[in-house]
């Protein structure tokens, strides 16, 4: 991508807690202008611009669309949005950075990429684990054979007792549970530390024990609530991959745990490593000399600079239709109680 000389505008669709951080990352890049803040609610619109000195507010993004003005968005809103709203701004010459889950499926997913494509615009996920020092070091280890072969990753986020609240748990806005919120965060992380191979098949279950009851509600959650708990609070799923390896995850809303906890681990020929929750490595039983992991960065500033920049982005559309795919067959066979095939 040809380094651009001035700066560029953005704005942010969704005035919310997501959308707060996308704005206050643009702020901080002096090579981007906010342009505009959207939300149905004028006055959160309002609030948010005013404090990260945004030059408009718009109540409909599809008015806002229309500014020529406009280089890029974020997409900053419930899972069902996210599809419709990033087509209509890569139709409309914008680029996009999408929040996750990328769609509420992979049809959807892949309808965002070739929208995307048609269009010749950046489409881009904000997949903060990815962006992430540890993350980055480990992947470079493993391209650089530290591990070795690398044939068998796990990942997980369970939490206990915290169903959000907000529009998260009603299936007709979300899409899913925590297979789509968490999964798509740590399943992702995994996979792409192991070099992004080819899923084949999936095994997976879901859960529903303590939602539709109305047990294990947490206290965070943004927007609306319109409706009752009908998505799950525990999901697990196997993924076999084409070369031989196998990936497995776990995640969970609601749980009877000692403490929630996230882990994500490779294990490979020659070392094994620990990702979440920090970096190290082993062989046979002992840990071994770990790299000082590479600094952290955003997301959102990645994707602004590498459209400013030309700098490398790590997070493309590209690869969360392989993620929801994989997502999509772990429903599929908790539905059937069968295996899933994956065609990627």
């Amino acid at each position: 991508m040809a380094r651009r000389k001035r700066k560029m505008n953005f704005a942010v669709i969704g005035a919310g807690f997501i959308g707060k951080s996308h704005a206050q990352a643009y702020k901080s890049y002096d090579r981007a202008e906010l342009f505009a803040i959207c939300d149905v609610n004028e006055e959160r619109a309002k609030t948010l611009a005013d404090k990260v000195g945004a030059k408009r507010v718009f109540t409909d993004y599809e008015e806002m669309l229309k500014e020529e003005d406009i280089d890029a968005v974020s997409v900053c809103l419930p899972n069902k949005l996210h599809a419709p709203v990033s087509i209509a701004a890569l139709e409309a010459g914008k680029h996009v950075l999408c929040e996750k889950p990328m769609a509420t499926n992979a049809k959807e997913a892949q309808a965002m990429v070739d929208a995307a494509e048609k269009a010749g615009k950046v489409l881009a996920l904000s997949l903060n684990f990815r962006y992430m020092g540890p993350s980055r070091t480990l992947k470079k280890l493993v391209e650089d054979g530290v591990l070795g072969e690398v044939y068998y990753g796990k990942g997980a986020m369970l939490r206990k007792m915290s169903i959000p609240r907000g529009w998260f748990h009603v299936r007709k806005w979300s899409g899913g549970g925590p297979l789509l919120d968490l999964a798509s965060h740590i399943l992702d992380v995994t996979w792409w530390v192991m070099g992004c191979p080819k899923p084949k098949a999936a095994m997976g279950a879901t859960f529903s024990k303590f939602g539709p009851r109305g047990e294990g509600m947490g206290s965070w959650g943004v927007g609306f609530a319109d409706g009752p708990v009908d998505v799950e609070d525990l999901a697990v799923g196997m993924i076999k991959f084409e070369n031989g390896a196998t990936l497995f995850v776990e995640v969970s809303w609601a749980l009877h745990l000692d403490e929630g906890r996230n882990y994500s681990y490779v294990y490979g020929t020659e070392a094994g490593a620990t990702l979440v929750p920090e970096l190290k490595l082993y062989r046979q039983d002992r840990e071994i000399e770990t790299p000082k992991p590479e600094p952290t960065i955003s997301p959102v500033l990645a994707f602004a600079r590498h459209l400013c920049e030309g700098t490398e982005l790590l997070s493309p559309g590209k690869d969360g239709v392989v993620v929801m795919k994989m997502l999509d067959a772990i429903y599929r066979s908790a539905r059937t109680g069968r295996g899933a095939m994956i065609s990627v």
